[in-house]
C-alpha cells in the first residue's frame, strides 16, 4: 500500500533539506516525537532509535536511513510496529519554495491480515501523522526563513 502527502513550503530546498537531514533533532521538530538518536553508522547509512506517542500510544522503532544530499531521505524500518515499512521524503524545487512530499509504502504482515490492517488501522493512522509532520516541518521551516 502506497500512502503520499505533500506540502508547499515557503523555503528554498537548501535550508529546507539541511533542517529535516538532521534526524537527531526530530525531537524537536515533529510532533509527538520523545527519541531519534543515531544508534549505527554504516557506510552509506545509519540507523535510527526513535520513540514517539502515536494515537496516545508510546512507540518504538529501528530505521535504516539513506541521506541523498539536498533532495531526499530514505527511511526502512528495521523493527517495530510496522517493520518493513520504508518512507520517503522528496524535495522538488518550486522557484523560491519547496514542495516536500512523503511517500510511505507500507509491507503489513502476515499477509491474512493485510487488507483490514491496512485500510482500517495502519493508513489512517499514517496519513493524520504524515500530515501533522509536514506542517510541523512547513512552520519551523518558515519561520527559521524569516529569521
Amino acid at each position: 500500500m502506497l500512502l503520499e502527502d505533500a506540502i508547499e513550503i515557503d523555503c528554498p530546498p537548501a535550508p529546507l533539506f539541511k533542517l529535516i537531514s538532521d534526524v537527531e533533532h526530530h525531537v524537536n521538530l515533529l510532533p509527538g516525537y520523545l527519541e531519534s538518536s543515531i544508534v549505527e553508522r554504516r557506510a552509506d547509512t545509519f540507523v535510527l532509535q526513535r520513540e514517539a506517542i502515536i494515537h496516545g500510544r508510546v512507540r518504538r522503532w529501528k530505521s535504516e536511513v539513506s541521506l541523498e544530499e539536498g533532495c531526499s531521505i530514505h527511511f526502512r524500518q528495521l523493527e517495530g510496529p510496522l517493520e518493513g515499512m520504508r518512507v520517503h521524503w522528496d524535495m522538488e524545487p518550486k522557484g523560491q519554495a519547496t514542495k516536500l512530499r512523503i511517500v510511505h509504502d507500507v509491507r503489513v504482515k502476515p499477509w491474512w491480515k493485510k487488507w483490514w490492517l491496512e485500510r482500517w488501522i495502519a493508513k489512517p493512522a499514517i496519513e493524520k501523522t504524515a500530515r501533522a509532520v509536514l506542517e510541523a516541518i512547513k512552520r519551523a521551516a518558515e519561520m527559521r526563513e524569516k529569521q
